[in-house]
């Protein structure tokens, strides 16, 4: 048998965002496996990051009140963009070579009884 694995870089820029910074990491990070399957067409074996670098890391702070002037509080907001290296394994499949064999339809459907149940039943 030979080898059918190929191992791709690439790339990635993905963005999340989270009322947490760790959960607008994680939000970005999940984005990954997505973006791949869209971009490729074969057969993803798997998806392992090597590196992350930071494009932009905002925090946004407002206060909410309740009805526009009772019970103030600070609410936060974190923005995440990221540039992901990551390492892909896949199998191409336009490299790949199929056989080709004639079968009988294998959806067919066969029939139950024949000519001579036929005449037995009648009799």
């Amino acid at each position: 048998m030979e080898q059918v694995t190929v191992k791709k870089r690439q790339v990635i820029r993905v963005e999340g965002t989270g009322k947490e910074k760790n959960l607008a990491f994680a939000n970005a990070l999940n984005q990954i496996h997505n973006r791949v399957l869209k971009e490729k067409k074969d057969v993803i074996v798997r998806i392992e990051p090597l590196a992350i670098h930071i494009v932009k890391a905002e925090q946004e702070t407002f206060t909410e009140r309740f009805l526009f002037f009772f019970l103030p509080r600070t609410r936060v907001n974190y923005h995440v963009l990221l540039d992901v290296e990551v390492a892909i394994t896949l199998v191409e499949m336009d490299t790949l070579h199929f056989e080709e064999k004639a079968i009988a339809d294998p959806n067919g459907l066969p029939l139950p009884f024949g000519k001579k149940q036929i005449q037995k039943e009648v009799n």
